[in-house]
């Protein structure tokens, strides 16, 4: 049964899952616009914006956890900075 498992599987085992949304967040981030299906989209939105709140709080630790979440430097550095 699929009781309170919320998350959405896009048809996808988990690394390719993990790795489709992380390529999605960081263009999404560099490029501000996307163009995807509804269900990507909403999975990536529940992904991005926790990210773009912690980037609010501008301290190395945050920074740190914005890389480890998007895998890419410059992405993180982006959120931390707008």
């Amino acid at each position: 049964m699929r009781h309170l498992k919320k998350i959405t599987t896009l048809d996808r085992s988990a690394g390719p899952r993990t790795g489709l949304l992380r390529t999605l967040a960081v263009s999404l981030i560099q490029r501000e616009r996307i163009v995807t299906t509804p269900a990507k989209a909403r999975a990536v939105r529940r992904m991005v914006e926790p990210l773009i709140t912690r980037g609010k709080v501008k301290t190395v630790h945050s920074i740190r956890l914005i890389e480890g979440r998007l895998a890419n430097k410059a992405a993180a550095r982006t959120v931390v900075n707008v």
